[in-house]
């Protein structure tokens, strides 16, 4: 009973969450989820743009009493949306951002393909 229990708890985890759709205005996709890691896809148009950024980590990570770990993606190819993702999608990574509720500390980090890095980028 308990290896049943133990086997069913990692395939939800590993599997995530399920793929929801974003609000019809805003254009970005919460694709999934492993953990408190969280993928989300947001339009081409928009992924230089910090305060559009701003907006979507205000509404995923709206406790700032708690952990928030974010990788956003672009989809220039148009691929079919899964999880895990596509290695198209996996190829256009635009932002990083993590809040560490235990190390009290918040990190953005733009996507070197970007060249919009202002010290570090990834």
């Amino acid at each position: 009973m308990n290896r049943t229990l133990c086997a069913l708890v990692a395939a939800l985890t590993l599997h995530g969450a399920a793929v929801a759709e974003p609000p019809a205005a805003t254009g970005w996709q919460l694709v999934g989820r492993l953990g408190l890691l969280q993928f989300i896809v947001v339009p081409e148009a928009s992924a230089r743009d910090r305060a559009y950024y701003d907006r979507i980590i205000e509404t995923v990570c709206n406790d700032d009493t708690e952990s928030c770990f974010l990788r956003f993606f672009t989809n220039a190819s148009g691929v079919a949306m899964s999880f895990p993702l596509p290695d198209a999608v996996l190829a256009e990574p635009t932002v990083m951002f993590q809040r560490s509720a235990k190390h009290q500390r918040e990190q953005f980090q733009w996507s070197c393909r970007l060249g919009l890095a202002e010290s570090a980028c990834f």
